[in-house]
Parts: C-alpha cells; structure tokens; sequence
C-alpha cells in the first residue's frame, strides 16, 4: 500500500512531499524521497500516541519526521501491526473516557488534600535549621524592601515591656527552639497585625500593640502566631508551593531555577493562606496556654474581634494591602471557640 505524505528533515522547518510503501504481509516501511529509498521495520519507529482526529506522525532513528495524507489507511495499517496504546483504548470507549475521567478528578483530589498535605507536614518537620533561617532573613528583608516595613516607633521603655512579656509567653516546651523564638516590633502597611516568619520572628505592628486593652491580649495574639510555628504552619506552606510549583516546572519540563524558587516561596508569603484546620490548631494551641498561664480568654476574644473589625471597609480603604497582612479566614467561627472557652473557664 502506496502512503503519500510529508516529510521534515532531523533539525529542520521545511518540509517536502513523500511516500511511504507500507508492506502488506510484513511489518517494514520503504520511504521513498528525491534523494533515494530508505527502509525500516516497524520497531525501528516511533508513532505518537492516536489523540482524536489528530493525524499520527512518524519519527525516523535520525529524528526525521513524516505525517501521512490519508491517516485512516495509515491508522488501520499500523494498529493491525501494534498493539495500540492505553490512550487509545480509552478514547474509542466512552466508558474508558468516562472511567479516565473520574480516575483523573480523583487523584487530583488525592494529590491536593492527602498526599500534598501529608508531604508537606513530613518535610517541614525535617527542615534543616539553617534553612530555615535563611528563609526566615529572607523573607523579612523582602518586607523591608519591597512592603515598607520599617523599625518600631515605640518608646523605647514600652518595647522593653512587650519583649519581657514575650518572653515570659513562650511555652517551656518551646523555650530551647533552635533558632530561638524572638520578638520584632514593626511598622507596617495595613494597620494591626501579627505573624510568625519561618525562622521563628514574631513580627507585631505597632498598631497591633496600640489596639490591645491589656496585656493578656496580646500574650493571646503571640501565643496563636507562636503555635503557628509549633506545627510548622509557615514551613508547611512554602514546602507546599514549592512542592506544587516544582511540580509544575517537572511536568512542563524547566527544571532550571529549583533553589531560587524555594526562596521565592518563602518571600512571597501574601500569595499564600494559612487553611482553617492550620488557624484552629493554632488556636486550640494559645487557649490550652492562655489557661495554663492564668491569663483571660476574654482579652483573646476582645482582640480577635478588634482585628477582624480593623480588617473591614474601613481597613480596606486604607491601602491595597496582601491578604495575608490582613485577619485570618474563617474569624466569625473561631470567636466562637473562643467565646466558648471563657464561658467554660468563667463557670
């Protein structure tokens, strides 16, 4: 059978009509050009995998290339020849497509919220300390150069009180850190706020410190930025973008840029979200302190509620600012725990 078609030389564009004599009885191919015949046997060939109507192409052992004119002869020639392929099977039965289909939407769901979740808590766990301190400069040298976070510009004395209180706030069981948790008052975009770097640095705003009525509420926002960094919430999140972004880059095929994308991970922090079970873990974690230290849940829930208020219309009025610099997702129903757990300790 008589094949005519187009043929592109190995490295080239252009392209020059051919044909191709398919044996009837064997499994050869002669190609014949211009400059001559040239003859393979099947296994010689790579024939891309049948994707709809799209017409199948050759590759020759020298890279050339040839697509067929008629690909339903050429179809019907080659799978009489060779076993066709999983993608095939499945694209000529419905049910396959179907079956495909599902299998696809399941492990995406598996891949999302098992296995990326389960991944990023067993690498965190065994991140280097040194890692985690270069993440953690790093990124707080991106907020200084390209968010304006600026030294506080609190009086001296009372920066004195809230590094003695941090102090005496943080949990014996996570007094010996490696690196240690440390305190640093800021000024920055977006009003009052708090959050915890990957290195253990507490960033508290100014304004966040203004806000509070009492000591005890803002011993309650340090201890939930604190248990943030007891279940590694930040290095969770950049393992997972970078988990996700290496993904990406390995299916595209840029593997180049590995180690620069873990760091940009780290800095780009405002495209990133801690989830609701991360702020209910921190959360359950600085209500078990704030009761073994005596300290009132009803300051945690008078500056929960001071946040999320700061956070609304008039909040946003004020600058473009990341949604991570501004209160956390889910703020109505942790109020709730929260309110819970005072009534529960007042009784």
């Amino acid at each position: 059978m008589i094949c005519a078609g187009h043929y592109q030389y190995p490295g080239r564009a252009a392209r020059e009509a051919a044909r191709l004599t398919l044996g009837e009885s064997g499994s050869f191919i002669m190609l014949h050009l211009e400059s001559g015949n040239r003859s393979f046997s099947l296994d010689q060939l790579t024939v891309s995998d049948a994707l709809g109507s799209i017409p199948l192409t050759i590759t020759f052992p020298d890279g050339a290339r040839f697509v067929p004119e008629d690909d339903a002869s050429f179809r019907g020639w080659y799978f009489s020849r060779s076993k066709p392929t999983l993608v095939h099977r499945l694209e000529r039965r419905k049910r396959g497509m179907l079956l495909a289909l599902c299998g696809t939407i399941c492990l995406g769901f598996f891949y999302v919220f098992i296995l990326l979740p389960w991944l990023s808590v067993r690498i965190a766990y065994h991140i280097p300390v040194q890692a985690e301190q270069r993440l953690g400069e790093y990124t707080l040298k991106y907020l200084v150069e390209a968010e304006s976070f600026k030294e506080s510009a609190l009086p001296p004395a009372r920066q004195q009180e809230l590094q003695a209180l941090f102090a005496g706030a943080i949990p014996p069981s996570m007094r010996n850190e490696d690196p240690p948790l440390k305190l640093k008052l800021m000024r920055f975009p977006g009003g009052a706020n708090a959050f915890m770097l990957a290195d253990g640095t507490l960033i508290v705003s100014d304004e966040l410190v203004k806000m509070a009525k009492s000591d005890d509420a803002i011993v309650a926002v340090m201890l939930h930025e604190m248990g943030h960094h007891h279940y590694r919430h930040p290095m969770r999140m950049v393992v997972r973008s970078s988990i996700v972004t290496m993904a990406v880059m390995w299916m595209t095929g840029d593997v180049s840029g590995i180690g620069d994308t873990l760091l940009q991970s780290a800095a780009f922090l405002d495209q990133m979200q801690y989830s609701r079970g991360m702020e209910r873990e921190a959360d359950t974690f600085a209500i078990a302190e704030m009761r073994r230290q005596n300290r009132q849940l009803a300051a945690m829930g008078q500056m929960f509620r001071a946040l999320r208020n700061d956070s609304g219309d008039e909040g946003k009025k004020r600058l473009d600012i990341p949604d991570w610099l501004s209160t956390h997702p889910a703020m109505d129903e942790r109020l709730e725990r929260i309110d819970a757990a005072a009534q529960g300790e007042a009784l």
